[in-house]
């Protein structure tokens, strides 16, 4: 499903401030922090409910969910992209290369009996503030 379509569900006050808040928010939080998030809205709500929510909004195809370190991460940006991963702290940041994408895509075309339709690589590394962190001690 593209996230343009409207999923066929019911749109509850949990879920509008659920998709409000990751389309608003910059990077890829963990459910504890999505909670923390809503919760400045609705007071009201319980991690549960936003952790079922997540998972719920996830398999209708209006978020995305990345597993890092173990601990998943969400987000609302289905622009194509790429991911840089810190190995040491978790921190992932999007990273945005058409030419990758069309080389991943281009090579997705040879396989044989089965359908692409998005890519997305993960670059695993150590970012800048733990290099400097490592470098200092």
């Amino acid at each position: 499903m593209k996230p343009t379509e409207k999923a066929d569900m019911k749109y509850t006050n949990q879920r509008v401030e659920i998709l409000d808040f990751l389309r608003e928010h910059d990077g890829h939080p963990t459910v504890d922090e999505v909670y923390d998030g809503v919760r400045k809205k609705l007071t009201r709500i319980s991690k549960a409910t936003v952790y079922k929510n997540l998972k719920f909004l996830t398999e209708k195809g209006l978020l995305e969910e990345v597993n890092v370190k173990g601990v998943s991460r969400f987000e609302a940006n289905f622009i194509p992209h790429h991911h840089l991963i810190c190995r040491e702290c978790g921190k992932m940041e999007d990273f945005n290369s058409e030419q990758l994408l069309d080389y991943s895509m281009k090579i997705a075309e040879g396989i044989e009996g089965f359908t692409i339709v998005s890519t997305s690589t993960n670059f695993y590394g150590i970012c800048k503030k733990c290099k400097e962190l490592k470098e200092e001690t």
